[in-house]
């Protein structure tokens, strides 16, 4: 399952949109953290486990509690939650109450910067797939990958750059992509 905490970013938003994905309704009027978690609870006693991908991690607004929350029903439920927790912080900035840290055996996988070539062979995929043959030439591709990767190496900045690009040429009525229509 996927949740994007930048979407659901409290304890409540979070649990009732894990709840959904389980495929329970969502609640008319609000309800309490306790019977939320018990409901997580009762589906993990009648199903099996299940894993759980927290994306922009750093975006709850209480990250001690909703781990906490998780764990507690690990060790009272039959079947586990799984955690995978996303986040553009390194791990030494995001604080957990010793309770929570101690509950989790976390392993970091650290994903480092796109560099040049690589942005590149990203960029001229995606190029291949959503262009016309022949309307990106290899300059523009090269030049996009250049530029993000010095700056940030961030790929979604490079494929936004190369799409608004082509949004531009197209506007202006050009049958290419040129340097002057990357911003």
């Amino acid at each position: 399952m996927y949740i994007n905490c930048w979407q659901y970013n409290t304890r409540s938003s979070l649990l009732t949109e894990l709840l959904i994905q389980l495929g329970y309704p969502a609640p008319r009027k609000g309800k309490s953290i306790d019977a939320l978690l018990s409901k997580v609870r009762e589906w993990l006693d009648k199903n099996r486990g299940v894993a759980v991908a927290l994306d922009e991690f750093d975006q709850l607004d209480d990250q001690t509690k909703i781990i906490y929350d998780l764990q507690m029903i690990n060790e009272e439920a039959e079947n586990p939650i799984g955690l995978l927790m996303v986040s553009n912080q390194h791990p030494t900035r995001i604080t957990l109450d010793p309770r929570s840290q101690s509950r989790l055996s976390c392993k970091t996988l650290e994903f480092h910067s796109y560099n040049a070539p690589q942005l590149e062979n990203i960029l001229q995929d995606r190029v291949d797939k959503a262009f016309r043959p022949g309307t990106v030439p290899k300059k523009v591709v090269e030049q996009i990958a250049e530029t993000v990767a010095e700056n940030s190496g961030d790929c979604r900045k490079a494929l936004t750059l190369l799409l608004n690009a082509g949004r531009k040429a197209d506007q202006e009525g050009k049958n290419k992509v040129t340097i002057n229509d990357i911003q």
